[in-house]
């Protein structure tokens, strides 16, 4: 880690006396600037005199790690960029800001030392989650996830490359789910999570994928969606962990602190603050950020805290509502915040008919012989749907369960040999060669087709290969544990040295550069200049009193009085590196 010392012996060597005078009022050597420049007493002094303006300029600068390109400032202060010099050359005259070069492309550096007062002053936008009174945390749910995959189950949707449902396809969902808010996001998040897979042009729900989401999605949806909003931006994540952690803080220092990290990392982006805020939001919405009654502070909600710090996910206890009610009519009424594996259940055996606050299945001949396919018994399916209706079963809904189950078709597949049917009446699609009653030889490689017809006769295949087995669960991601880290200090070599802001400056270009010679010969001015000892190598400082300008051979040149030597001296003007300001 950086420290005051560090970064003071990148200083060249020939300045650190005349520096030190300009900064602390005597001259010193390396060691003793960085020990008067790190005194605690002589910055508290300081930082108690500085404007609010300059004080934030610190604040932002501390904020974004200590060392700042021109270009992030530049972004953050472009409609006051001639008072940001000034607070700058102010600044760097206390010897709290440094600039890592002579050009205008090097870092602006904040001093080491005052790290932390910087975080001394921070902790004024910092309390105790304890100290205060928190809102209601809002109520996060995937039902509207389950809808859109139960709807699914029962339709056939083509879509394009790249899992984009046909126009016909989205205006399907639509009809159905007509109540849902954010239909295409919804859609999408199912897809990353590998809930929903193309299989031949049409959209199919994987399975396993689906049961996971709805099993584990209470604890992990908010987190996952608040990693995925975290992802165009790398690092944001633990940025805002390590900005909040166990703490409350002002929502405007939250604010400030994304908004400087959106700038560090695209100084072009013009929407910074803009897309801090729309996070925040989102993530108050989430359940992830909670904030107080009055809205001015926010803390992590304590189980998304505890899961970030452990990499485990942690769900929120809640009681589901079990207001299910089956009617006569075969209608299934389950409101919206029902459990969502026994959602995801109720899709297997029902279709969708409606989403609302209380949405409405219906029990079906093709719904139910669905459900046998996918593993399901007679039992089984009374034995649910009693569990989570409000009433009795009707007695009718139990009796026509029984009978669409005992009048379902039944083909049965030998291996690599033949098909057989369990009913004589049962037709096996033309083209199969029927070698016993109800008994059929399957052309090679066609049982896959040959399935997909006798599903749509909707008769039930025994012996089919599963595809259950290779499929793969949610791609919720890793949830790795976050870890407070302490901020980055400045580490950086400079070749050209580390110079305190606006005392030392390059000398102009061309004729602008000749004009500084003139207007101290004509004021009769001491000026300070860094030249290549002996014309070339090693910089040397020099205090000259300019006698005579004259070019030769196109060059400009200069003669002068030596202030340290007591010598006249000629230099060449092109060759003088940099300035010191304000002798």
């Amino acid at each position: 880690m950086t420290s005051t010392y560090d970064l003071i012996s990148h200083i060249p060597g020939y300045m650190v006396e005349i520096l030190s005078a300009r900064i602390l009022g005597k001259s010193v050597d390396t060691y003793k600037l960085a020990e008067g420049l790190s005194d605690e007493q002589r910055l508290e002094g300081i930082l108690t005199g500085l404007s609010h303006r300059q004080h934030s300029l610190l604040m932002d600068l501390y904020e974004l790690g200590g060392s700042v390109q021109w270009e992030v400032l530049n972004a953050l202060y472009c409609r006051d960029l001639g008072e940001l010099r000034q607070d700058l050359v102010y600044l760097g005259g206390k010897g709290l800001v440094f600039q890592g070069g002579l050009s205008a492309r090097d870092p602006i550096i904040l001093l080491p030392s005052l790290y932390p007062l910087m975080e001394e002053s921070r902790r004024r936008f910092i309390r105790k989650v304890d100290d205060l009174r928190w809102a209601a945390l809002p109520q996060v749910s995937i039902w509207g996830h389950i809808s859109l995959l139960n709807t699914l189950r029962t339709s056939r949707i083509r879509c394009r490359s790249g899992m984009e449902p046909f126009k016909r396809g989205w205006e399907f969902l639509e009809e159905r789910l007509g109540g849902m808010l954010d239909l295409e996001r919804v859609y999408w998040e199912l897809v990353e999570l590998g809930c929903i897979r193309e299989k031949k042009g049409v959209l199919e729900v994987s399975l396993q994928a689906s049961t996971d989401f709805a099993m584990e999605g209470d604890a992990r949806y908010s987190l996952w969606r608040f990693i995925q909003s975290c992802r165009p931006y790398p690092g944001l994540e633990h940025k805002v962990f390590s900005s909040v952690a166990d703490k409350a803080v002002r929502r405007d220092l939250l604010l400030r602190a994304l908004h400087l990290f959106l700038l560090g990392r695209d100084p072009e982006e013009p929407r910074g603050k803009e897309i801090a805020g729309s996070l925040i939001d989102l993530w108050l919405d989430l359940g992830i950020l909670r904030k107080d009654l009055d809205g001015t502070w926010l803390c992590f909600a304590d189980q998304v805290y505890r899961s970030l710090k452990t990499g485990t996910a942690e769900a929120q206890l809640r009681r589901y509502c079990d207001d299910v009610v089956i009617q006569p009519d075969m209608e299934i009424l389950v409101p919206g915040d029902f459990d969502p594996v026994d959602l995801l259940n109720v899709g297997e055996i029902a279709d969708l008919i409606q989403t609302d606050i209380v949405s409405i299945y219906r029990l079906t001949k093709k719904s139910v012989s669905r459900g046998l396919k996918e593993g399901w018994d007679v039992q089984k399916l009374k034995g649910f749907l009693e569990r989570i209706s409000r009433h009795q079963l009707p007695d009718n809904v139990r009796k026509t369960i029984e009978g669409w189950a005992m009048t379902r078709a039944e083909a049965h597949i030998l291996r690599g040999t033949f098909l057989v049917l369990s009913r004589a009446d049962c037709k096996a699609s033309r083209g199969l060669k029927e070698v016993l009653p109800g008994i059929y030889r399957i052309p090679e490689n066609c049982e896959e087709e040959i399935i997909a017809l006798l599903d749509k006769k909707d008769v039930t295949v025994v012996g089919a290969e599963s595809e259950r087995e290779a499929e793969e669960g949610a791609s919720w991601g890793k949830l790795l544990p976050f870890q407070l880290t302490q901020k980055c200090l400045w580490k950086e070599a400079r070749k050209e040295g580390i110079f305190p802001f606006g005392m030392v400056s390059p000398l102009p270009y061309g004729s602008k550069g000749e004009g500084v010679f003139e207007k101290a010969l004509n004021d009769g001015e001491t000026i300070v200049i860094f030249y290549p000892k002996q014309g070339y190598g090693e910089i040397e400082m020099k205090r000259i009193s300019p006698i005579y300008i004259y070019r030769k051979g196109g060059i400009p040149f200069v003669e002068a009085f030596c202030e340290d030597t007591g010598e006249g001296e000629v230099f060449d003007i092109t060759k003088v590196r940099a300035l010191l300001k304000g002798v």
